[in-house]
This record gives C-alpha cells, structure tokens and sequence, in this order.
C-alpha cells in the first residue's frame, strides 16, 4: 500500500506477483489503520485495506443480486420494509453505511 495517488492499475512485471494499485488516504484514516494494526487487529495496511474492499465488494454483489431478483418478479420492496431493512440493520439511509 502506498500513500501516493495512483488509481489505476499498473501491470507488473514478469514474475512480480499480482497487479498494484496506490490508494490515496486521509491521514486520519491512515493513522486509524496503523494503530489497528500495532494492537494487532490487522497484520499490515495492506491486509486491512484488502479485507475492507473484499466486504465492500461482497456487499455490492449481494445488493446487485438483490436488485435483479426484484427486477425479475417485476417489484420493489415496499418504503415500510426498506424502513425496517434500515433500521435492523443499522444503515443510514442516505450513506449506506452503518451507523456509528
């Protein structure tokens, strides 16, 4: 992980291992995931950013597939449901991410 901009991907090198990509972070961010990291909670930056875009990732494909599913029986889920969705789930409506 690199603190540099760079958001695409650059090929490697024959032999080099898997493509690279830099991830421009806050420095708050940054200092947050080094700390997790000192106390253990991820073994490097690297690791950390990976496992969050691997559930991010996740997260997207399960909503994709939900998407087509109620796309296929031709409706959507009813405000009341997404309402209680939401607050099961604790996810702000207007993030998509869980409250703090």
């Amino acid at each position: 992980m690199t603190d540099r901009a760079n958001s695409s991907l650059n090929p490697p090198a024959a032999g080099s291992g898997p493509p690279r990509s830099g991830v421009t972070l806050s420095g708050t961010q940054l200092e947050q995931i080094r700390r997790l990291v000192a106390v253990g909670r991820a073994s490097s930056v690297d690791e950390y950013v990976e496992a969050a875009v691997a559930e991010r990732l996740e997260r997207d494909r399960s909503l994709t597939e939900l998407q087509d599913l109620f796309e296929r029986k031709g409706h959507a889920p009813s405000a009341e449901h997404l309402a209680w969705a939401r607050e099961v789930l604790g996810v702000d409506d207007r993030e998509g991410e869980g409250k703090a």
